[in-house]
This record gives structure tokens, C-alpha cells and sequence, in this order.
């Protein structure tokens, strides 16, 4: 069977990697019966159908009743922000360009290692995860075969906030809300029609399938707690045709992105990725509900991508993406092309009933 999401990277080559959730999640939405069927899946590495099967958001970078923490496992202290996504509130997709501090990846990610706790779901509860995201999202350009020509298609940015609930033990369906937040024009490119098509609120079943890997507490539980297991397990992960270090660091946002890690395993994946040639560490990096923390990033495609530390509690804050080569990434420099920012992560006793009949698993 043909893989619909490599025809996809290969009519739009500039599109950043995807990776294997990220692949599962948008077959789901291209192989739907129904065009009025919303997606289901977890945007773990942020690729997405938006609108219709020729738009496919992509994440360069690649989302109760109790005490909430964020994903680095610390008592969450941070204000839920209201501003303008990864703008500080001004409305610019333009920021200035990552400055590199002299502080190492290991310095800073080995922190937020000792600083991990861990929220001991019991195997019938729900994973509350709040988010904000911004994403691209590309609309396949057009062939025209008696001219010869082939048009440059349509780039804009996808914006929403996200609530998840999912089964502690994977046992049990989940559940997806998704607002609609006014999407922006992608930076050098004018915004389509179509970035206007969502709107709203939408809610999704999140069916317990065993074909989704590692995404329930209890599963993610087995795996490696000791720096050398992560390392490998990064790098055996299905990275698609991504170069071994893409595909490694891609895994590492997958891992920390809408689900949540036990302690010890997410302290071994904090250590493991600072082992991955090319991670440095930037200064004053902004999240999606801008705040500001410290990034750790790598280049890839022309745009570093930041995983975003509070510079105190180093809490995880969220991701962004910013443009450092223009020729690469086919934007300006310094423009910004992704921003989430992780709002809070609990336990809940319970997920939100959705009837959803089109929902099921592959």
C-alpha cells in the first residue's frame, strides 16, 4: 500500500519531517469516508490535514479536578497566558533571531531532569493535557501539464488551543477539544481563503486503539529509564527518511508533546537528548502564551527548533520554531513558524462523553 504522507513530503519537499505518529495521525485524516469526519488523532509531531486533504499542517519542531503540573513534572506556577501566540502580544511573526548562551545542553537539560516529579496516575484515570499551538500549514501546489508550470501552493499558520484527556492505562476512549484560534499569514506568504474554513470549537473521540504506540502513561512507563536505553530508543523510533539525529531529536518532541512521561523516564529523555549532536541552548525564548524561558534546540531544514525550559523551575513551557536560514526554510530570517505553549497537565477521574460514530481505530 502506498504511503500517502511520503507523496505528500514528496510533492512538497520544503515541508519539515514527519514522524511516525505524525504519519498515523494524518493517514487518519486522509483515508476518512466522510468530509465533514474531523480528526481523531493526537497531533504528536504536529502534521495534520486542515480543511481538506491538500492542506497539511506541519510542526517544524516535527498537547481537573486535582493540583496540575506541567510536562517537566513540577508543580505548575506559571500564569496561563492570553497574549498573542509566541508574539509576546504584538502581533510580529517576525522575533529576534535565537541568541546562543554559553550555558550547555547538558547543563540546562540535566536540570530539568532533577527537576521532574511525577503525577502517579492509577491505571483508570485521564491525562489532562492544555495547550495552545500555532503550526504551518501547506496546500499542495498545482501542476498545470499543457503549460508546464507548476504553482507554488499555500503556506499560512494553523492556530488552536487544545485540551486532551487520555486513558492513563489506554484502555479507555479519550477525548479531544479543539478551539479555533484566528490563523495568521505565514511569514513572506500571502494568507489563503482557506486559513479561514476552521472555526469554533470542536470535540473528537479519542478511541483506545493498540495501533497508537507509546502514548498511554502505563506504556510509556516501560520504557528505558537509564540514559543509554533512552539514547537508543530516540534513535530506533521510526524517523521516516529523516537523517539519524533528526529523527532523534523529532522523538523527543513526540515524547513530551500532548502526553505525559513518568518521572523517570522522562528524566532519562531530558539526559538522552543532550547527547544529541547539534542541541545548544538559546537565550529569551518565547512560548505560545508568552512566556519566556530558556530553549533547547537544533537546526533543522533552516529553522532551530527550541523545546522551551522555565529559567527557575526549568518546568516544561512549550516549543517554537524560528526561521535561520531564509533560503532553506523559504521565509524570512527570523520569522516565526511555530509556538506552543504546554498550560497545564493533571489527572482527571473521568473524559468528556463524544459522540463521534466516525471515530475508530486503523
Amino acid at each position: 500500500m502506498s504511503d500517502e504522507i511520503e507523496m505528500i513530503a514528496q510533492a512538497r519537499p520544503e515541508a519539515g519531517p514527519y514522524s511516525m505518529t505524525a504519519k498515523m495521525d494524518a493517514r487518519r485524516r486522509l483515508t476518512t469516508a466522510s468530509p465533514k469526519r474531523r480528526p481523531y488523532g493526537i497531533a504528536f509531531a504536529g502534521v495534520a490535514t486542515v480543511a481538506a486533504a491538500s492542506v497539511v499542517a506541519v510542526g517544524v519542531l516535527a498537547p481537573a479536578q486535582h493540583t496540575g503540573t506541567n510536562g517537566a513534572g513540577s508543580q505548575s506556577t506559571g500564569t496561563q497566558g492570553t497574549g498573542t501566540l509566541g508574539t509576546g502580544g504584538s502581533g510580529s511573526a517576525v522575533v529576534a533571531l535565537p541568541k546562543i548562551s554559553k550555558m550547555s545542553a547538558e547543563e540546562v537539560l540535566g536540570r530539568a531532569a532533577r527537576a521532574v516529579t511525577d503525577l502517579t496516575p492509577r491505571d483508570d484515570q485521564f491525562i489532562k493535557v492544555s495547550s495552545q499551538t500555532m503550526y504551518g500549514a501547506f496546500g499542495g501546489g498545482a501542476v498545470n501539464t499543457d503549460m508546464g508550470q507548476t504553482s507554488e501552493g499555500t503556506r499560512y499558520l494553523y492556530r488552536t488551543k487544545r485540551t486532551i484527556w487520555l486513558s492513563a492505562d489506554g484502555k479507555k476512549d479519550g477525548s479531544l477539544k479543539i478551539d479555533y484560534l484566528e490563523p495568521r499569514a505565514y511569514p513572506g506568504w500571502p494568507i489563503p481563503p482557506e486559513a479561514h474554513k476552521q472555526t469554533g470549537t470542536e470535540w473528537n473521540r479519542l478511541p483506545a486503539c493498540p495501533t497508537v504506540p507509546d502514548t498511554a502513561y502505563t506504556e510509556l512507563k516501560k520504557l528505558p529509564a537509564d540514559v543509554d536505553g533512552m539514547r537508543a530508543y530516540l534513535y530506533a523510533r521510526d524517523g521516516g527518511e529523516n537523517p539519524p539525529h533528526v529523527g532523534a531529536w523529532t522523538a523527543v518532541g513526540d515524547l513530551l508533546r500532548e502526553t505525559y512521561m513518568p518521572a523517570a523516564q522522562r528524566a532519562a529523555l531530558f539526559k538522552a537528548a543532550a547527547t544529541i549532536p547539534g542541541v545548544t541552548v538559546s537565550e529569551n525564548a518565547e512560548d505560545a502564551a508568552g512566556r519566556t524561558g530558556i530553549g533547547v534546540g537544533r537546526v533543522s531544514a533552516g529553522i532551530r527548533e527550541d523545546i522551551i525550559f522555565d529559567p527557575k523551575t526549568y518546568e516544561l513551557l512549550g516549543e517554537r520554531g524560528v526561521v535561520v536560514d531564509e533560503k532553506e526554510a523559504k521565509s524570512p530570517v527570523g520569522s516565526l513558524v511555530a509556538s506552543t505553549a504546554q498550560l497545564e497537565v493533571s489527572v482527571d477521574d473521568n473524559a468528556p462523553p463524544v459522540d463521534d460514530p466516525a471515530a475508530g481505530c486503523l
